[in-house]
């Protein structure tokens, strides 16, 4: 519903999901969805999809109405199922030949596999698709994920060749006690799925409040050197850094601040640096 809210009240930009966790909605149901989506705004849609649930069982159940089909393993068929609702080409012997999606088939969005894992990595790179890491949450694994994506990848009628990106959280404002004060709530949160805790929202006023242990110290900062996080010249030289070592073709920002104004304010920030930045410094999100 946003992404048609968004696209109908735009003309350029391109407008998508980063993402759909596929196992939570049928493949037939995505296609047709998207595939309106499409139909009314032409080429500037993209679909990210993933392999993971994101949530509960019970939630799964009240998603899907069924817990099946939400294994690892079953993730590829889906997925194949959904690209032969946008392109056609259902093998034969699949039970879900015979119908046809609508608007879907012919209507196909740009498609993106969204991972954290070597698992999507590799599927991405064998169907020959666009990759995204999420580097944002599990940063840890990027340039060993993005190594087997271009490793495994076949040429397809997606892409000739390997196209990459990588989600970064960023926090930024020109004032660095600012930066401090915005990360606060996020890193408690962090902190607390860490744990194994389900993550409630955390006010400013606990955030500022809070006193983290030595161990949960060391967790922040190693969190912090892999994101881009501080001053605006500091956040560039992450962004930087980052391209360097990942060789990844765009950059998802995914704003972390803990208020609106700071969220826009990062934005605005990154912004500036791809305006003042060489090309091969910060390509276009």
């Amino acid at each position: 519903m946003l992404i048609a809210g968004i696209a109908a009240r735009t003309e350029r930009i391109r407008v998508g999901s980063g993402g759909v966790m596929l196992p939570n909605h049928a493949p037939l149901v995505v296609a047709e969805q998207f595939g309106t989506l499409r139909a009314l705004s032409g080429d500037r849609i993209d679909l990210g999809v993933g392999r993971a649930p994101g949530t509960d069982g019970a939630t799964a159940l009240a998603l899907r109405r069924s817990i099946e089909g939400l294994g690892v393993d079953d993730f590829p068929q889906q997925l194949v199922d959904l690209i032969g609702f946008f392109h056609g080409g259902l093998a034969e012997d699949n039970p879900l030949r015979g119908i046809t999606a609508y608007p879907g088939l012919g209507d196909a969005p740009e498609l993106w596999l969204l991972g954290s894992s070597g698992f999507s990595a590799q599927l991405a790179g064998v169907l020959g698709l666009p990759f995204t890491f999420a580097h944002h949450f599990a940063g840890d694994g990027t340039e060993a994920a993005l190594a087997l994506y271009r490793d495994r990848f076949e040429p397809s009628s997606f892409l000739a060749e390997p196209h990459a990106m990588i989600a970064v959280g960023v926090i930024s404002d020109d004032d660095a006690e600012v930066v401090r004060r915005e990360s606060l709530p996020g890193l408690i949160t962090f902190i607390r799925m860490r744990q194994g805790k389900k993550p409630a929202p955390v006010s400013m006023e606990e955030a500022l409040a809070y006193r983290f242990s030595p161990y949960e110290q060391e967790l922040v900062q190693a969190r912090n050197r892999r994101q881009a996080v501080g001053t605006p010249d500091q956040v560039d030289a992450a962004l930087t850094r980052l391209l360097g070592s990942t060789g990844a073709d765009e950059l998802m920002v995914s704003a972390q601040s803990s208020s609106l104004a700071g969220r826009i304010r990062s934005l605005e920030i990154v912004a500036g640096l791809r305006a003042s930045s060489p090309a091969a410094a910060v390509p276009a999100a």
